[in-house]
C-alpha cells in the first residue's frame, strides 16, 4: 500500500512539475519575460521623467521662496527708513501729531502684515502655484501700501 501512495504521489508531483514547465515555456514562446522587462523598462522611464519634473518643481520653488524672502527683506529695511522719516518729519513739527500716528500706525500695520506674511511663507514651505500666486499678490499689495506710505510722507517733508 506505500509503494502504491508513493507512486501517486511521485506521479502527482512529476505531473504539477511537467504543468509547470509547460507554463513556463508557453509564457517564454508567449514573450512574457521580453513583456515584463519592457514593462519594468517603461515604469522606471515615467519614475525617471516624474522624479526630474519633480526636481525643477523644487528648484523653481526654492527660486520663488528666495526671491520672496529677499523683497520682504528689503521692505522690512525700507520701511525702517519711512519710520526715521516719520520721526524727523515730526521732530521738525512738519507733521502734527494725529498725522503722525495715523501714518506710523499705517506703518505699524504694514510691518506686521509683511512678519506675517514672512512668517507664513517659512512656516508653509513648498507651495502650490495658486499659493505662490497668492503669497506674490500679497506681496505686491503690501509693496504698493508702503510706497503709497513713502510718497506721502516724502511730500510732508517736502522732498
Amino acid at each position: 500500500m506505500r509503494g502504491i501512495l508513493l507512486a501517486g504521489g511521485m506521479a502527482a508531483l512529476l505531473s504539477g512539475c511537467v504543468s509547470t514547465y509547460m507554463d513556463q515555456k508557453a509564457d517564454l514562446r508567449a514573450g512574457g519575460p521580453q513583456a515584463r522587462e519592457a514593462a519594468a523598462r517603461q515604469q522606471y522611464a515615467s519614475a525617471k521623467a516624474q522624479n526630474t519634473d519633480l526636481n525643477d518643481q523644487l528648484v523653481s520653488t526654492q527660486r520663488d521662496i528666495d526671491r520672496n524672502e529677499r523683497r520682504i527683506a528689503a521692505a522690512q529695511t525700507q520701511l525702517s527708513t519711512v519710520r526715521q522719516d516719520l520721526d524727523r518729519a515730526r521732530r521738525s513739527k512738519k507733521l502734527s501729531d494725529s498725522e503722525y500716528r495715523r501714518m506710523r500706525a499705517e506703518a505699524d500695520d504694514i510691518n506686521r502684515d509683511i512678519t506675517e506674511l514672512d512668517f507664513k511663507m517659512k512656516a508653509g514651505g513648498a507651495s502650490t502655484p495658486a499659493d505662490a500666486a497668492e503669497k506674490e499678490r500679497q506681496i505686491q499689495a503690501l509693496e504698493k501700501k508702503k510706497a503709497e506710505l513713502e510718497r506721502a510722507i516724502q511730500l510732508t517733508l517736502g522732498q
